[in-house]
C-alpha cells in the first residue's frame, strides 16, 4: 500500500513494476478513522501482488507544508500526512482523464498495470465500487472483509497466470475479481447480476461509455 498525493506518483511506482497486477485506488479521506486502522493490514496484506494507492495521502516529510497536509494518527508509523486538497485535485483529474464520478463516500477503483504500455496504467476495464454503500445495502459485510477478500482474489489470479503465461502480456480479468470477491464476502444471498445493477454501488468503463 503506497500514499499517492498525485496521479504522477502511482505512475512513477507503477513503472517500477514488471508483471501485471492489480491496481486499486483507494479514496479514503482522513476522518474515516476505522478505515485508517487498517491501513498498515492492507499493506502488508497486499504486497506483491496489489498495489493500492490511498489516495489524498503522503509519507513524505518534505511535502506536510504543502497543500496543507495534517499529520494522521495511527498510520504505519505516524509518518502519513493527509490533504484534503491533493485528494480533491486528484479526484478532479481522473474525472477529467476516464469519466469517472467520484461518489463522495469510501471508494476503491480496481484496474490493472501496463508494464509494457507507453501508459504504466489500463483504465480500459475498470470497476469502481462504493464500499459505503454496499455495506448499507448489505452487498458486503465491511470493508475489511471487501479489502480481504479483494486481495485474496487478485493473489489467485495474478498466481495462477505466473504458471501459465508471461505476466507482462497476460490480462488480469478486472471484473471476475470483483465479482469473486462480493460473492465471498456478502451477508445476503442476493445473485450478482441484481447487485452489479446497481449503478450507486457498481460502476465499470463500459457503463460510462454508454
Amino acid at each position: 500500500m503506497y500514499a499517492a498525493s498525485t496521479y504522477e506518483e502511482i505512475e512513477l511506482q507503477e513503472r517500477k513494476i514488471e508483471n501485471m497486477e492489480v491496481v486499486v485506488f483507494l479514496f479514503a479521506r482522513a476522518t474515516d478513522k476505522d478505515i485508517l486502522k487498517e491501513f498498515e493490514y492492507i499493506h502488508y496484506n497486499s504486497d506483491g501482488y496489489c498495489s493500492i494507492y490511498a489516495i489524498g495521502y503522503t509519507d513524505d516529510p518534505n511535502k506536510t507544508a504543502e497543500n496543507g497536509y495534517k499529520p494522521v494518527k495511527d498510520v504505519f508509523d505516524n509518518t502519513w500526512s493527509f490533504s484534503m486538497k491533493a485528494y480533491v485535485d486528484f479526484k478532479n483529474k481522473l474525472e477529467q482523464r476516464i469519466k469517472w464520478k467520484y461518489s463522495g463516500e469510501t471508494e476503491v477503483l480496481i484496474l490493472q498495470n501496463n508494464p509494457l504500455g507507453k501508459e504504466p496504467l489500463n483504465f480500459q476495464n475498470y470497476v469502481a465500487i462504493n464500499i459505503t454503500k454496499g455495506v448499507h445495502e448489505g452487498y458486503i459485510d465491511s470493508f475489511q472483509s471487501f479489502m480481504e477478500s479483494l486481495v485474496r482474489s487478485a493473489k489467485a489470479r495474478v498466481t495462477a497466470r505466473e504458471v501459465v503465461t508471461d505476466m507482462a502480456t497476460s490480462r488480469i480479468s478486472i471484473k471476475g475479481i470483483i465479482m469473486g470477491s462480493i460473492e465471498e464476502c456478502s451477508k445476503v444471498p442476493t445473485p450478482i447480476k441484481d447487485i452489479v445493477k446497481d449503478r450507486l454501488f457498481y460502476r465499470s468503463a463500459n457503463y460510462f461509455k454508454s
